[in-house]
C-alpha cells in the first residue's frame, strides 16, 4: 500500500516537472506549400517558436477548400470512428521547440477522403506553453552533410544533454527547394548495431549516439539543402 502511494507521489511530481500552461497559444507558421501527388495531396511546413518558452504539443489544424470556396470534411478513417470531420490535423515533428527555434511537419492526405474535389487548404498551428524548460534535452555535435549525386550523406553525434533521459532519441531531416521551403521530412529512429528492430528507447544524460542516413531527394531535384534536428519523445 505503502509502495504503490509512494509511485502516485513519484508520478505527480514528475508530472509536475514538465507542467504546461493549460490554455493553447497561436503559433507562427513560417512557409508551407502542397504538393499534389496524383491520389495523395502532400503538405509540408515550418513553424518558429516565438515565444520566450519552450513549446509543445504543436497541432497544425487543416481546413481544405473546393475550388469555389466550400469546405470539404475529412472522413475518418476506420468505421468504428465513422462519420466526417470538419478539419483534419497533424503535429510538428518535434515534440519540444525552444524559443526561436523551427520545426518542421507533414500531412499527406488521401484525395477519396474530402467530401469534394480539392481545391485549397487554410492551415492555423496551436501549441502548449511549458511553464519552465524540460529536463529532456539533445544536441547534435560534428554534424556533416555531403553530397553524394543527387542525395545527401549525413552523418552526426546526438547527445542527451539534459537532466533526465532522453526517451526514444532519434533524429528527424528536413529537405528544403531552392526558395528555403520544406519538401522532404524524414525521421531517424537508433538501434543497436544497425538492427532496425532493436530501437534504442533512452539515452541517458551525456550519452551520445553516432548516427549516419541518407537522404534521397525527389524525382524532380527539387532539394538543395537538409538541415537536421534532435528528437525525443516526451
Amino acid at each position: 500500500m505503502q509502495k504503490n502511494g509512494f509511485l502516485i507521489i513519484l508520478c505527480v511530481f514528475l508530472s509536475c516537472s514538465v507542467a504546461k500552461a493549460q490554455n493553447r497559444q497561436e503559433v507562427n507558421i513560417l512557409q508551407w506549400s502542397v504538393i499534389d501527388e496524383g491520389e495523395y495531396i502532400k503538405i509540408l511546413g515550418e513553424v518558429k517558436n516565438t515565444f520566450t518558452s519552450y513549446l509543445g504539443e504543436v497541432k497544425i489544424t487543416i481546413e481544405y477548400f473546393d475550388k469555389n470556396g466550400k469546405p470539404l470534411g475529412v472522413d475518418r478513417f476506420t468505421a468504428r470512428d465513422a462519420g466526417t470531420l470538419a478539419t483534419d490535423e497533424t503535429y510538428a515533428a518535434l515534440d519540444v521547440i525552444a524559443p526561436n527555434e523551427t520545426a518542421p511537419f507533414e500531412r499527406t492526405r488521401d484525395k477519396k477522403k474530402l467530401s469534394g474535389t480539392f481545391g485549397y487548404c487554410k492551415l492555423k498551428a496551436t501549441g502548449r506553453l511549458y511553464d519552465k524548460q524540460p529536463p529532456m534535452a539533445a544536441k547534435i555535435e560534428d554534424l556533416h552533410i555531403e553530397r553524394t549525386g543527387n542525395d545527401f550523406q549525413i552523418t552526426g553525434t546526438y547527445k542527451a544533454t539534459g537532466t533526465v533521459a532522453c526517451q526514444y532519441p532519434a533524429v528527424v531531416i528536413v529537405g528544403y527547394n531552392d526558395s528555403g521551403q520544406v519538401v522532404r521530412v524524414k525521421n531517424i529512429s537508433f538501434s543497436y548495431m544497425d538492427d532496425r528492430y532493436r530501437i534504442i528507447k533512452s539515452l541517458h544524460p551525456g550519452d551520445m549516439y553516432r548516427f549516419k542516413a541518407k537522404l534521397y531527394n525527389l524525382a524532380d531535384g527539387s532539394i538543395k539543402t537538409a538541415k537536421v534536428f534532435p528528437y525525443f519523445d516526451m
